[in-house]
């Protein structure tokens, strides 16, 4: 079945059981691997294949190299915290952190207070320098990109798009202001045959292209139209044209690829491995989905970020840039768009969610289950890389019925309640 197929005609999707943990374990095993156990992009997306995918993705389709810092950032052993026991609800239903993490086909969890690591875990035969997917993680990287461009006066976040890219005159990224395309508030529709998910993949080389699916990055902008004015009351849809158009305006400014950019502005800050991101056949990145990187590189992003966030705002630009994430957008609009549910009181920002709840969080999330989030006043970097299988439909437009349907075990509903529960188990800082 092509995963175009498979994606659009499946609703929720039940927790993983044993069976399908045997299955992933036995792709793309043997010299050959049997042909029913091999991985192709007509099969990637698909469970039992997906696991093997998502850690595996540089062998699928092209990719671009994230170069390691010179002197990475220390993530030195804390005192442990037994989690495995934990438990926390899924709906309405008890369950230990330990078959959570079996259910939600996680392949790695690392907890992360007061700088040291406390808790870490791998499963499945994850490895600790094994790359996984961030899928749409890596939006909240070209915003924190985006954020310091605003910051040194070189993107202004009240222009049009278009300003910046003539080729996107007259699409709804270009009419929409560079603040709209990052608070994904543009009005834009997608063909039928073109969704905002599957687009992008064949697109970018990842699923193969039915007749009239885009052939690289650049035509799938050019694809979407106008979902009403771009001067209307303002609506949240999240969708992954707009963080592809603002890497474009990125790459023409500064006259270099994305991938440089994020290598010398963020990824040298901090990284002990290189990471890589997919390309499509122009070599354009995808800057909504394509990073790849190891669970203790992600933790150290997110460190990062949350060490900034600690810090005084200075006149340094990525001091400012990483601020900017947690100035929260309107809770309002995005409780009226489609990903509100099981994020009471969320607003959007710079591709980051802001938890608003007093100690200026924020998140980073990707599909399959990939989880950033980061609590600056109680010092705590929680991450996840997951392969939580997700068939749903996407929707088109914003004016169109929301069709994401994941399952309970994938909801950001229960991601937020492992977060309570593990904020339930640190030890409180003495007087």
């Amino acid at each position: 079945m092509l995963l175009g197929v498979a994606l659009l005609t499946c609703s929720a999707i039940q927790p993983a059981d044993a069976s399908t943990e045997a299955e992933s374990s036995s792709i793309m095993q043997g010299f050959p691997p049997d042909p029913e156990r091999r991985v192709t992009k007509a099969n990637a997306f698909i469970p039992p294949y997906l696991r093997w995918s998502m850690t595996h993705a540089r062998e699928l389709s092209p990719t671009r190299n994230l170069a390691r810092a010179k002197t990475p950032m220390s993530l030195p052993a804390g005192p442990p915290i037994d989690l495995d026991g934990m438990t926390f609800k899924v709906a309405e239903e008890p369950i230990t952190l330990n078959r959570y993490l079996q259910e939600s086909m996680t392949n790695g969890l690392i907890v992360m207070h007061r700088g040291q690591v406390v808790y870490e875990r791998y499963l499945d035969g994850f490895s600790e320098r094994q790359p996984h997917i961030w899928a749409s993680m890596t939006k909240s990287v070209t915003g924190l990109l985006a954020a310091q461009f605003i910051a040194e006066g070189k993107l202004d976040p009240q222009a049009r798009l278009a300003s910046y890219v003539p080729e996107l005159e007259g699409t709804p990224f270009g009419e929409s202001s560079v603040r709209f395309n990052l608070d994904m508030m543009v009005p834009v529709a997608y063909p039928e045959n073109v969704p905002p998910d599957l687009g992008l993949f064949a697109a970018t080389g990842l699923i193969p292209r039915r007749p009239g699916m885009p052939e690289d990055i650049y035509s799938f902008l050019k694809m979407a139209y106008s979902d009403g004015d771009s001067g209307q009351q303002a609506r949240f849809f999240y969708q992954n044209g707009s963080p592809e158009a603002l890497a474009w305006a990125l790459r023409r400014i500064s006259g270099k690829s994305w991938a440089e950019l994020v290598e010398k502005r963020i990824w040298s800050r901090f990284a002990e491995e290189d990471a890589y991101v997919q390309i499509d056949q122009l070599g354009t990145e995808m800057a909504s989905g394509g990073i790849s990187s190891n669970l203790r590189d992600t933790a150290r992003f997110a460190e990062l970020v949350r060490l900034e966030l600690n810090r005084e705002k200075s006149e340094d630009s990525f001091n400012q840039a990483v601020h900017s994430l947690a100035d929260p957008g309107d809770p309002a609009v995005f409780a009226g768009g489609n990903l509100a549910a099981g994020r009471p009181g969320y607003s959007y920002r710079n591709y980051w969610f802001q938890k608003n709840d007093g100690d200026n969080s924020i998140e980073a999330s990707g599909r399959f289950g990939q989880k950033i989030y980061i609590n600056p006043k109680r010092e705590l970097v929680i991450v996840q890389l997951a392969t939580t299988p997700d068939r749903a439909k996407r929707a088109s437009s914003a004016s169109a019925e929301d069709r994401v349907d994941t399952s309970a075990i994938g909801s950001a509903a229960t991601f937020n309640n492992l977060v309570s529960a593990v904020h339930g188990q640190l030890p409180h800082r003495p007087h």
